[in-house]
């Protein structure tokens, strides 16, 4: 247990909430996030817009010198550069709009997506730093630096993951189900397609609301178990790895 489950601390505190609220450094690192996105998003659509604007000069070239099939071919990559510059023009305005947030509106977010109110948000902000609250590793340091995922936190009354960088908070006392899921997605190797695996762990409320975390099969055990010490009615399907399908139905 003591491998997956540390207690709070000061030191970690400092790091991790120098402001000692889970909402205010999640707020700053979703404006670092987005700044880095915008670069990216705002390069790739610079470079269709730039295509755009040499494909319509080739089309009007071509167009008046008659040469109909060529024409044909610049009006083609035009419409393609167009819907590269709209594609990442729309990412962009979304990675903008995310950074435009503030604390109160990431609390609204949050609280709406696990079935809480914003009041039972701040106190989960509250207890978060508190001493008995205990901080949850569920992919030990190197795989969590490689996969890009914080480590998440267990109070007295809530839960916190997180996945690709987004937080979700549960009350333990609404969970009805911690699942292992076995997730699949497919990988190009050569010139065959392959599929790949990675395992997460997925809290379920009665009102379907869920969040999950990537995990290793005996942190994942390990979490499970520490849920049904509060919470003995919480479903693990006998800490059997349930199929992604099954997941989605039960969230249905």
């Amino acid at each position: 247990m003591e491998d997956y489950f540390k207690r709070m601390n000061e030191e970690y505190i400092k790091k991790n909430y120098p402001e000692r609220s889970v909402f205010k450094a999640y707020k700053k690192s979703m404006g670092s996030r987005g700044r880095t996105g915008c670069i990216i998003m705002g390069l790739f659509m610079a470079g269709g817009l730039a295509g755009l604007i040499w494909s319509v000069r080739k089309t009007l070239e071509f167009m008046q010198s008659g040469d109909e099939d060529t024409m044909k071919v610049g009006i083609v990559i035009g419409i393609f550069f167009l819907i590269v510059t709209l594609l990442f023009g729309g990412i962009l305005f979304l990675v903008t709009k995310d950074m435009r947030r503030s604390m109160e509106e990431w609390i609204s977010r949050i609280a709406a997506a696990g079935g809480c109110s914003e009041g039972e948000m701040r106190e989960f902000d509250n207890q978060a730093v508190e001493p008995d609250s205990l901080i949850v590793n569920l992919l030990g340091k190197i795989k969590a630096v490689t996969a890009g995922q914080k480590s998440g936190i267990l109070t007295r009354d809530y839960i916190a993951l997180y996945n690709s960088g987004s937080l979700g908070v549960l009350k333990v006392s609404r969970i009805t189900g911690a699942y292992l899921t076995d997730n699949v997605y497919n990988v190009k190797v050569g010139n065959s397609i392959k599929q790949a695996h990675y395992l997460t762990i997925n809290l379920i409320t009665a009102d379907k609301k869920n969040i999950w975390a990537e995990t290793s099969k005996e942190a994942g055990r390990a979490l499970q178990a520490i849920l049904m010490e509060r919470c003995p009615e919480i479903d693990t399907a006998g800490g059997a790895v349930l199929p992604e399908s099954e997941i989605a139905m039960m969230k249905r």
